[in-house]
This record gives C-alpha cells, structure tokens and sequence, in this order.
C-alpha cells in the first residue's frame, strides 16, 4: 500500500549468541559520535537528541520562556504526544523514582526512563534501519506513537525511541485483497488501510467521509496502529462488530532481523495470529489493514451523573446499576461509565434505535435512583445523532472533568463474565466486592474510583479466540472494570511501591470472584500476579514460541511483554533460569 514489501516467511531461526546486557550510554560499546552521526544520515536527519519534557523547568536547565510553555501544555495530551520525551502518564518517564516531574524549579530533575534518542521516522527504511542499528549495537529499543500507554512499554532507559507519529497515512479501499498467495478467487472486502502513526480521531474522520465505521477506541489521540490493535483493542462499537484483532485483514511489519513482512490469513500466519491480541514485543507494525462496515443509521447517546453522600443508598444504585447490564446488552448498548464512592457519571450509546426506546430504556434505572431523599440525579439525557462520528465530536475527553495526562497513576483491571450479571447471587457478590474495591483504593487517593467499560458482549463474545490470540475471558466478559489511583510529583519511591501494593491487592478482591478469568492486558495492572495467564491466558506457550522464532535477541522486550522471563526486572539483562 504505503511501501513495497517482499511477500517472504522467515526461513530460519539462527541462534545467534547475544551479549547478556543491553549496552548503557557510558560503556565503552556504545556508539562513537561517527557511528551515531553514520546512522543519523542513514535515517534521513530524523535523530533526536531527547530530554524529560520538564527539563527547562528545573535547574540548572532552567529557561524562563521554555518553562512557561511547558506549564501551558504539562496537562494537555496533545501538547504531550508531540513531545519526543513525553508521555500520557508521567510516572513512566522515571526509572527506580528518579525522573524530571511537574515544573516546579527546586526538583531534581535527571534523564529517568526517557530515551537517550529518538529516530522520529517518516518512512519504513527509517524503521528498519533503526532497528537493524539497535540490534547490531545491542541498544534498548522503545517503540512509541503518542505516548497514551498504561504500562510504560513505550520508554526504556538508556534507550532509542523509535517514534512512528509521523507515518500517519490513511487510505480507504474498497475491496481489499490480501497480498501475497491468496486465492485469485478471494473476494475484495471494504478496508482501510492506516501508518503506524494515525489517530483515532482523524480515523473516524476519514471513514465517516465515506459513509462507513471502522472498530476503534474511545479517545482522538489513541494510536489506531500499535499497542492499541496489538493488545486486541476494544470501543463503543465493538459489541456490534468485534473487538478490534477480530477486524485485521493484513499488518506489515518490520520484525527482528530487518525484514519488512506481511502478515495475514495466507502468509506469516502463526505471526499474524500473535499480533491480533499478544501484546507489543512482536516486532515493528508499519501498516495495518482494518475491515470495515456500513455506517450507522443513527446512534443514541445517553448520559446521567449521579451523586449521594449517602454511601449506603448510593451502594444500593449501583447494585441496580450492575444488575441492568445483562439486558442492556441484549438491547444492543455500550459504553462507558466511571464510579466513585459517592458518584456515578454514564455514557452509554444505543445504535440504530430511536430516542424513545433508548429513554424507556433507561427510564426505570433513573426513577429508581431518584426514589432515594439523599440522591441527586443531573444531566441525565438522551440525543440522537445522525452517524458515530457526530457523537464522537461531541463527548467530553474526561468524565470528572479531571486531569487525564500529565499524572502519575497505575491502573489494575479484571474482565467479569457475562454470567455475573445473570443472577442475584453473582449479582450481589460483584457489588459487594466493588464498594470494598472503591473503599480499598480511596484510602490509597481520595479521589479515587474505576471505570466501567461496558464494550464486551454482543460480537465480541461471538469472536473465535482460537482464530486470534485474543484471551479467551474477553469471550466470556460483559464488562471490564479498571480501578485506578494517582500520586504527587514529589511522593517518595517506596511510598509510591506500596501504593502500587496496596492496588494490586485490592483488584485481586476481583480476581477471586473471577477464578480462571483474565484482563485486557493494554489497561492492565503492570505488577499483575500471574501475568502470562491473567493476560494470554491458554495462548502463553504459542505466544512465547512466535516470539522466539521472531525474536531471538529479545530486541522488542517490553514490560509485561511475551517472553520477558530471560529479562530482569530492568529488562537491561538477560537472567538465568
């Protein structure tokens, strides 16, 4: 599409010995300026020399004009992505508490987990050649598009950046064809065709122009190519359509060795089953090819905030809240809702129906909140718009209203089967181990709560688990709840382990209700006990056999990642077992 591509399965496996650490900046294998200045001709002048986002904030780089315009933008996810050293969540940008937070002068302020280089690559010879120079010279290599990452796979220390931002195509095809070796017969089906580099937002934008919708995630600025459809991706659309691995008709990507390869039903096809839910660490995607579908005829969007200091009247709310969502699914909705201890914000959307129905629908949820003195129940509505993309322009990015980017927080999650919102048994159990979920993590932050993401059911559990390497409680899930907690810049470090302690013990009220289950490995608690099965589940042992056929070297090692049990817990060094 994009670029030329040999149609070529690897042949061989060549077991090549392998230094047992990642070379560091101040070792004597690391790069000569004329190595570095070489490399720098062969990827086009695209090398950055990158620095903490803060870093002229702080002395002794302190510049006062620098400064104010890293105040204006330190929250703002689109002044974040655009921003070699940056990320969505900046407790990623530190390595063992040591980092360069927030704009305060007076703070210590050193490189952390910001890469040492960044490679901002504008074509697939800038991919390749980055990764055959980090492997050639054994350097940490982070892979990154906008930075909006939950379990910091995007930086490494001691690294290079390879940033992909700019490789943002978007092209939409009629009838796509897999390359290579399909059948002269195959059927064209209705595609778009995207760089690693493209958003969401401009995504929906494009396709809407063409009357048709395409499965992807929630927010403008998530990358549609990445860590995104590498983890499965799921949004407001996939109870209708699938998750987002179930609409992959073909990937190029550039894997260990330096090769550009296809991915798809007829070639590569144990690799194309591993990057349609195995997590990053595969290789390098430089294109992907997504299904598309018809348009919508309309979509409902209904929304209610709900408020009680009444902690007891409020736990009754959500109970009822929980034990709708069965039916709800049946009637075709999904969405999002984001709970704390004494509130409860929804956006739920309702396709191909009418305004009507959604409110009777809803109705009877609302009339019970209300019935209760000490309740308050504002902004509650229902709109109607004429395509996805319409309402997509008009949703709010945060639902509190709070600060989405430029924090310090972790998140823990669990996929609940569908089967717990059948019974009033299961029902009740659920609420109970939700409020003690919500009472666990507001005494780790005030301000704590979880997000409700209603996006399973419908044809994701319809989606066939052994066809992707999508986790087979994604199958089985109604629901995926994400608990999550925040921190100060100038919290200690060990205080900031405990508090990541104390959420994972919390969220494991969850994961004993939920025996043999599992989560959404993207929005994931990065400590998870039991991480191969609670993400992969089954799929772990072929994942990890992929990944060494194509990744003998571990140059794609990322946190939480197949195959990081040869790595330490730095993921600078090989161990031994």
């Amino acid at each position: 599409m994009f670029f030329f591509s040999a149609c070529k399965p690897v042949d061989s496996n060549p077991n090549h010995a392998h230094p047992r650490c990642r070379c560091l900046p101040d070792q004597p294998c690391w790069p000569s300026p004329a190595v570095w200045s070489a490399f720098n001709k062969a990827v086009h002048g695209n090398r950055i020399a990158t620095f903490p986002a803060a870093r002229e904030c702080h002395n002794p780089y302190y510049d006062k004009t620098k400064c104010e315009e890293i105040q204006n933008g330190y929250y703002d996810d689109k002044w974040r992505r655009v921003i070699p050293g940056a990320m969505l969540l900046t407790n990623w940008e530190t390595f063992h508490g040591q980092g360069c937070l927030g704009t305060d002068q007076t703070m210590p302020c050193n490189q952390g987990a910001v890469p040492v280089w960044t490679v901002k690559a504008t074509t697939v010879a800038d991919v390749v050649e980055t990764v055959r120079f980090a492997s050639k010279h054994n350097i940490r290599l982070a892979i990154k598009n906008t930075g909006h990452d939950f379990l910091g796979r995007s930086t490494a220390p001691s690294s290079i950046s390879l940033w992909v931002t700019a490789m943002n195509q978007i092209q939409v095809v009629d009838a796509f064809v897999p390359e290579c070796d399909s059948p002269l017969d195959t059927e064209g089906v209705p595609a778009i065709v995207l760089g690693p580099g493209a958003l969401w937002g401009e995504v929906y934008r494009v396709i809407d122009q063409h009357n048709r919708i395409v499965i992807g995630g929630d927010h403008y600025s998530v990358g549609a190519v990445g860590g995104f459809c590498l983890g499965g991706g799921h949004g407001p659309l996939s109870p209708r359509h699938g998750l987002y691995a179930d609409n992959v008709l073909q990937y190029k990507v550039v894997t260990a060795d330096g090769e550009v390869r296809i991915a798809n039903t007829y070639q590569n096809q144990e690799l194309f089953w591993a990057l349609r839910g195995g997590a990053p660490g595969f290789g390098v995607l430089v294109e992907a090819v997504y299904r598309t579908h018809p348009a919508l005829e309309n979509i409902n969007y209904a929304q209610a905030t709900i408020f009680s200091e009444d902690r007891e009247s409020f736990a009754k709310i959500e109970r009822d809240f929980y034990s709708r969502h069965d039916r709800w699914s049946n009637e075709g909705w999904s969405g999002y809702a984001a709970a704390r201890s004494n509130g409860l914000v929804i956006q739920y959307f309702l396709p191909d129906s009418t305004p009507e129905k959604a409110r009777a629908s809803m109705q009877p949820f609302l009339d019970y909140a209300r019935s209760f003195p000490t309740v308050v129940v504002v902004n509650d509505s229902v709109d109607h718009y004429p395509s996805f993309y319409a309402l997509f322009q008009s949703r709010p990015d945060a639902m509190f209203g709070e600060r989405a980017s430029g924090v310090n927080a972790v998140l823990g999650s669990r996929l609940i089967p569908r089967t717990m919102f059948q019974s009033n048994g299961d029902i009740d159990l659920l609420s109970s181990t939700l409020t003690k979920v919500q009472d666990d993590l507001t005494k780790i932050w005030p301000d704590a709560g979880f997000l409700i993401q209603f996006v399973a059911g419908g044809q994701v559990s319809q989606g066939n688990s052994e066809e992707t390497s999508i986790i087979q409680a994604w199958r089985d899930a109604l629901i995926l709840f994400i608990g999550a907690i925040e921190w100060d810049d100038n919290t200690p470090y060990e205080t900031q382990r405990t508090y990541q302690q104390r959420l994972t013990k919390s969220i494991g009220r969850l994961r004993e209700i939920t025996p043999g289950g599992g989560t959404y490995h993207s929005e994931a608690d990065p400590n998870e006990p039991d991480w191969q099965n609670s993400f992969f589940g089954t799929h772990y042992p072929r994942l990890r056999s992929v990944h060494d056929w194509y990744d003998p070297k571990g140059i794609f090692v990322c946190r939480r990642c197949v195959g990081i049990e040869d790595w330490d817990d730095d993921l600078l060094c090989r161990v031994d077992h």
